[in-house]
């Protein structure tokens, strides 16, 4: 008789939580406040600091766990990006980030971002999948983002 009381409860609960669109998962989407600044270079790796304002739709909030993604500048794959630390949006908000991420350079990339630097404005495209989290459950989220950003403003040292 308990089992059957718990799965009813479960299957109540799984109803209620499907009919009210709690268990569709929408993207975040960025809005704005893009920023970045380079902390630290050291070889091929790049240490950067990444501020943004991402809105979470979902009525639960949402944990981006430490993920790679190929990085593209001007149209050219350049390395890797890799998110440093888990990042949590709250639900059906708009959550200030401010993420740590280290970039790893292919070989001979080095030079070719000096002469991106001087152009004043580069398309910086990241690709792949991110993981994302919401209490026990985890999902790889296809990400393919390009943004363009001006060199002009670079901070360097954070």
């Amino acid at each position: 008789m308990k089992k059957f009381l718990s799965l009813t409860v479960a299957l109540t609960l799984l109803i209620s939580l499907s009919s009210c669109g709690c268990l569709d998962f929408n993207t975040p989407e960025m809005r704005g406040g893009e920023d970045f600044s380079i902390n630290k270079v050291d070889g091929n790796k790049i240490d950067l600091n990444v501020k943004a304002n991402i809105y979470n739709d979902n009525c639960f909030s949402v944990k981006i766990k430490p993920s790679d993604l190929e990085l593209y500048v001007e149209g050219d794959q350049i390395g890797t990006v890799r998110l440093n630390k888990k990042v949590k949006l709250k639900k059906r908000k708009e959550t200030a980030v401010d993420a740590d991420l280290t970039a790893t350079l292919d070989d001979g990339v080095l030079m070719k971002l000096m002469g991106y630097a001087a152009k004043g404005q580069v398309e910086v495209r990241l690709k792949g999948k991110a993981k994302g989290g919401v209490f026990i459950f985890s999902k790889k989220i296809e990400i393919d983002e390009t943004k363009t950003v001006s060199t002009a403003g670079m901070k360097m040292g954070g």
